[in-house]
């Protein structure tokens, strides 16, 4: 049974070959680091980000509450801490906010990028699907938390980048565009 669980984890990890953070940390992160650990951060919020993110929450628990989502995912919510439900309720609507800025730029131009974006997309929701169901059947778990938090951190990467390329073609264009009329 442990060999099969490592196969399981192997190939959820092969999904993400290549989509890896490796960049290393800014100079004085370790002190940074270790003065939080000691208590001695200064204390200091980020107001700035604080009314869009509790809007967010508000508005995406408002609609969880109001369109009742598939029981599976209420089943998997229920069996996650408070702070993980919050984390997932969180990427969540950054999702739902990039992906909705993805499917506004389908245009004649962008129509490849955004297809191929949402069908990606699709791939990543059936794995954090079957992280849920895992979820549910083993309780909650370092490693299944883990998992799904980096699917929901790799869906938010990937659609800021499709985001950045369906900028640079429309650059292009209104480049082109603005040579023809000269």
């Amino acid at each position: 049974m442990m060999k099969n669980e490592k196969d399981n984890l192997d190939e959820l990890f092969s999904h993400f070959e290549g989509q890896w953070d490796t960049d290393h940390p800014d100079l004085g992160h370790q002190e940074r680091f270790l003065n939080r650990l000691d208590g001695k951060k200064k204390q200091r919020f980020p107001f700035k980000l604080a009314a869009p993110v509790a809007a967010a929450v508000a508005i995406l628990m408002g609609l969880l509450i109001v369109f009742n989502p598939m029981q599976n995912k209420n089943m998997a919510l229920n069996k996650m801490s408070p702070q993980a439900k919050e984390t997932q309720i969180y990427f969540s609507s950054i999702i739902e906010k990039e992906l909705t800025k993805v499917e506004k730029e389908n245009s004649p131009e962008t129509k490849k990028i955004v297809q191929d974006a949402l069908n990606h997309m699709q791939l990543l929701e059936a794995d954090y699907n079957r992280l849920t169901l895992e979820l549910q059947e083993k309780g909650e778990n370092k490693k299944i938390l883990h998992a799904m938090i980096t699917n929901l951190q790799v869906r938010i990467a990937f659609l800021e980048k499709v985001l950045v390329q369906i900028e640079n073609i429309k650059k292009i264009k209104e480049s082109h565009h603005e040579n023809n009329i000269i």
